[in-house]
């Protein structure tokens, strides 16, 4: 759904404020269809400056002094365990930085999870919908099992 540049509306707001925190990857896919200036909503790939084995997304959002992007702002602080699980930094001017790391919600490398759930990677292929996925690049994927469970 593509937004235009009428401003989001309190139920908008409200449904980021109250997003269920281990659903980020479509919270940041709704804030992405939300975003006035769409080159000031920047994801980049890398690692965690702590955990360097790690990839997090690195979300950059510029709120170009638009007035409908700093309610999306305000509303992500006001969702307190997103904004202390994810902010990494503010830079005055509306700059915000994120660092998203998708294992703190259970997120693996398909590798790691085939392993520790001591099933083939050419199961998990076949068996999609079972799980659900995050793209890091073109041949890197994060994986977790869907609450429903693996068997």
């Amino acid at each position: 759904m593509a937004y235009n540049s009428e401003y989001h509306t309190e139920k908008e707001l409200k449904e980021i404020q109250n997003w269920d925190v281990k659903d980020t990857y479509n919270l940041i896919e709704k804030l992405r269809d939300m975003w006035e200036y769409k080159n000031y909503f920047i994801e980049n790939w890398g690692f965690d400056h702590i955990h360097k084995e790690r990839p997090v997304l690195m979300l950059e959002l510029h709120t170009g002094g638009w007035s409908g992007n700093e309610d999306v702002i305000e509303a992500l602080q006001k969702h307190k365990l997103f904004w202390m699980m994810w902010w990494w930094k503010t830079e005055r001017g509306g700059h915000y930085y994120f660092e998203i790391d998708f294992s703190a919600i259970g997120f693996k490398p398909v590798n790691k999870f085939t392993k520790e759930n001591k099933i083939t990677r050419q199961y998990v292929s076949k068996a999609k919908a079972k799980f659900e996925w995050v793209k890091i690049s073109h041949s890197k994927r994060l994986i977790r099992a869907t609450p429903k469970r693996i068997n």
